[in-house]
């Protein structure tokens, strides 16, 4: 009975270890990657921050007829500025042709064969994007105002193996900030990077106090050293 037990017991041991060890050495490898990325996150106000859209396939099929979208109309006071669409001018930009993505570091070019883009609002169709590989599209927001606040999710579309419509959304939540061309400074404080005179009252500080209490230091040092 105890050797029942046993063999029992080495049973159970033996499967939960298994289970573990594949369970913990899984990872899927059927995933569609969609997000954005900035490589500055402030900017003065009525310049841009560049900001990409990517895509990356890492399922075992193409995905076909994707839609990516944008929408900034409640991220008021930013604002889409230009894309690789080009620059909004007269309230929107329309594609009117086929263009191709950018290809860079591991970025593919693919057919973009719609696009429209307002202020507020973004949105642009690729043909297809195959297994294995990735796309990248730049755009540009911008702000009038000291601002500091988050990117909304890029939302997409897209036709899956079977046919059958699938959508999704971004998870990285991008905060951004805007800042003044002249952002308030204490007038206490000397500013020689915009010109400003040194006061007297800081050039006593720094060429007579200073020079004085370093002398003073290094001599009590020295007398204490030599004792």
């Amino acid at each position: 009975m105890k050797m029942k037990s046993k063999i029992l017991l080495i049973a159970i041991l033996t499967s939960i270890l298994l289970y573990a060890h594949f369970t913990s050495g899984y990872v899927s490898e059927q995933t569609l990657v969609l997000d954005q990325v900035i490589m500055e996150d402030s900017a003065i106000i009525d310049t841009n921050i560049r900001v990409g859209i990517f895509v990356k396939n890492y399922f075992n099929y193409t995905i076909t007829n994707i839609t990516v979208s944008l929408n900034l109309t409640a991220s008021a006071p930013l604002v889409i500025n230009s894309s690789i669409f080009g620059q909004i001018s007269n309230g929107n930009v329309t594609l009117n042709s086929t263009i191709q993505s950018p290809a860079e570091y591991d970025f593919t070019a693919v057919n973009i064969t719609y696009g429209f883009m307002t202020k507020e609002y973004l949105e642009y169709n690729v043909t297809k994007l195959e297994s294995g590989k990735s796309m990248i599209f730049y755009y540009n927001i911008t702000s009038d105002t000291i601002i500091q606040k988050a990117i909304p999710f890029v939302k997409m579309t897209y036709y899956d193996n079977w046919e059958d419509l699938q959508q999704k959304n971004g998870q990285n939540n991008i905060l951004v900030e805007f800042q003044s061309a002249n952002p308030l400074r204490d007038p206490i404080l000397p500013q020689w990077d915009i010109g400003n005179p040194l006061s007297t009252a800081w050039a006593w500080v720094i060429f007579a106090l200073v020079p004085a209490v370093t002398a003073a230091l290094s001599a009590f040092l020295l007398y204490f050293k030599r004792r």
